[in-house]
């Protein structure tokens, strides 16, 4: 498991992202950018495998055509990404039958 997240952290080094983790209190983390520097921020107290899930998602949002990415890892990534879509739609549809 642990070279999975050095494999997604290298990904992140490759994109010029820059991984940290740190005490979030409330959040898992997330993707942002501040002025030109595009950081992905994980809660350090996740498990590994929760650290995995968040990081794959988060590069899931790139452009990473180009890159030599093992394909396990390029299945992860897109595993994590489709997961985010269909939750993003299901709240949607949500949001909908409020409305």
């Amino acid at each position: 498991m642990k070279s999975t997240l050095a494999e997604l952290e290298q990904i992140a080094v490759d994109l010029s992202i820059k991984v940290s983790y740190e005490d979030l209190k409330t959040s898992k983390g997330g993707s942002c950018r501040v002025m030109e520097t595009r950081r992905i921020i994980i809660n350090k107290h996740l498990r590994p495998s929760e650290k995995i899930t968040l990081l794959a998602r988060e590069l899931g949002n790139f452009d990473l055509t180009g890159l030599d990415i093992p394909d396990r890892i390029r299945r992860k990534i897109e595993h994590e990404a489709d997961q985010e879509l269909s939750v993003s739609k299901k709240n949607r549809t949500s949001l909908k039958r409020i409305v």
